[in-house]
């Protein structure tokens, strides 16, 4: 486990490096705002898999490999279409057998930490059939831009009155 942990913080180190802007380069405010819609609309695409039930395209289509989650027992790291497929499965499977029905997220923060990189800081509440709140709960996602296209790097919970902000110092 630890070995798969530096993997990881290796790959999002080396994400980081080969896709920030220049040292001392600034985005405009219309690259970042185009950034912000993109990561936005990624997270999105995830939660729309999620509704519609499809472990496939979770797996294969919105993370990074490697990718960690990072919740209040520790940090859990998948590395395989395979893993991320039965993670996948197992965790609509536990939804749905407590009635659920949906979830959605609510953008609370957008940090755009480069051109290739960005946190999506916001909630998430689960609705079970009836329309009643399962749960409500913080997210953040740390987003990387590889290949091309944007993945989820790693998520954390956390309490839902935090929000991931990044300042100017």
């Amino acid at each position: 486990m630890k070995h798969s942990y530096h993997i990881v913080v290796w790959a999002f180190l080396l994400v980081l490096a080969n896709s920030s802007p220049a040292s001392g380069q600034e985005l405009t405010a219309s690259e970042e705002a185009v950034i912000k819609a993109e990561v936005q609309r990624h997270v999105e695409r995830y939660y729309d898999f999620y509704y519609e039930r499809n472990p496939e395209a979770l797996s294969t289509e919105i993370f990074s490999l490697p990718w960690m989650s990072i919740g209040g027992t520790g940090a859990s790291v998948r590395t395989t279409e395979e893993e991320n497929l039965a993670y996948f499965e197992s965790a609509i499977a536990g939804l749905l057998e407590r009635d659920w029905n949906r979830s959605i997220y609510t953008t609370k923060n957008v940090c755009v930490l480069s051109a290739g990189s960005a946190i999506v800081s916001g909630t998430n509440t689960r609705t079970r059939t009836d329309g009643s709140i399962m749960s409500v709960g913080g997210v953040a996602y740390v987003l990387g831009k590889i290949d091309g296209s944007w993945r989820i790097i790693s998520f954390s919970g956390h309490a839902p009155n935090k929000v991931v902000r990044c300042g100017v110092e």
